[in-house]
């Protein structure tokens, strides 16, 4: 499948089973405008969205909450799962609150 962006750090990629995306490489601050507009790619997409994390390598704090405001701008009912979570991405999510988030649900973590 085509990537909806290849940028030199980040590749992020549609996925249909589930719906959703693979997002691959980093998110700092050049690469938050990317995210935002793969993101904006599935945001009319009917029911739950899977976004497999297991290719990051860095997240940076702006990206995640992009992550968080796309899950809480989701329709009501619909869920965000993010999946391949780093254990410590796991833990930020934790320590700031955001896994009680509406609309947010953390997944399966990331396995060596």
């Amino acid at each position: 499948m085509e990537p909806l962006v290849h940028a030199a750090e980040l590749r992020v990629v549609r996925t249909c089973r589930p719906d959703g995306l693979r997002v691959e490489g980093v998110v700092d601050a050049h690469g938050h405008q990317h995210l935002r507009t793969a993101l904006e790619a599935v945001e009319r997409t009917a029911g739950d969205v899977q976004l497999d994390l297991s290719g990051l390598e860095f997240l940076d704090l702006g990206g995640l909450r992009l992550l968080v405001a796309f899950a809480r701008a989701r329709p009501a009912g619909s869920q965000v799962e993010l999946v391949g979570l780093a254990p410590h991405l796991r833990e930020v999510i934790s320590l700031v609150g955001w896994d009680e988030t509406p609309g947010l649900r953390l997944g399966a973590n990331h396995v060596n």
